[in-house]
């Protein structure tokens, strides 16, 4: 069965952007360029250069699995230029509605993209995902395959844990994604939420997942302002 995620975009000037690749591997990060059936826009362009100077201030993905709603979210951001994450996006399955403001308003260039990310919802262990915004505006995501009752460090698309990304700055609030159809710790034998700990073992947050298919996009978590170290790890430990 394929997969396809849709990508919907609002502009401060209240214009709409749609977006939407088709057949997407799971676990497989995805540009969604511009699409979707008759709509007046030219299709499969990265967003940036389709719709340059415009501000993106809220916006949706939503996951879609042909004749099945086991696709889920997993997570999306907006991508810069420069290879950096600017913000990120929420979402969900394909009964997800509404349309999230944005932690920040972004503005198209050339080389601004939209990406993305599923995972297939099964009794086993799964991609955990957290989308993080500090204070100052930065923007990262973390993501990992769990192990069942191991901790697992998630780590960035460059492959930095969090402390190594982020030393330094404040948690201002994040959302977290893992697919597994009896949850994060099914068999008492993990941790129900994916946390932060400090070097000397210090636990300093946690952020208990959505599954990434309700019927409200992934919920933001607030941070408290948290402070994050050099030596701080995210972890995740799926009892399944």
């Amino acid at each position: 069965m394929a997969t396809d995620i849709s990508g919907f975009v609002q502009f401060s000037d209240g214009t709409f952007a749609s977006l939407h690749a088709t057949g997407v591997t799971a676990e497989a990060v995805a540009e969604l360029p511009t699409g979707g059936n008759n709509m007046n826009q030219v299709s499969g362009v990265s967003i940036g250069q389709a719709y340059q100077g415009k501000v993106a201030t809220a916006a949706l993905i939503t996951v879609q699995t042909d004749s099945s709603t086991t696709g889920l979210f997993s997570y999306g951001y907006f991508l810069g230029p420069d290879g950096k994450i600017i913000c990120p996006i929420q979402g969900g399955g394909s009964k997800t509605g509404g349309l999230p403001a944005l932690a920040k308003g972004v503005r198209m260039q050339t080389g601004v993209t939209v990406q993305a990310n599923w995972d297939a919802q099964a009794d086993a262990v799964a991609l955990a995902s957290l989308a993080v915004v500090c204070t100052d505006g930065t923007s990262d995501i973390f993501s990992v395959k769990a192990v069942a009752d191991t901790e697992t460090a998630m780590v960035n698309k460059d492959g930095s844990t969090l402390g190594q990304a982020l030393a330094g700055k404040k948690l201002k609030m994040c959302y977290g994604t893992y697919s597994s159809t009896n949850g994060l710790n099914d068999d008492g034998g993990g941790f129900g939420g994916f946390y932060i700990q400090s070097a000397e073992g210090v636990l300093k947050f946690v952020a208990v997942p959505s599954n990434g298919g309700g019927q409200d996009a992934s919920p933001w978590i607030s941070g408290y302002g948290v402070p994050i170290s050099q030596n701080d790890t995210l972890t995740v430990n799926a009892g399944v």
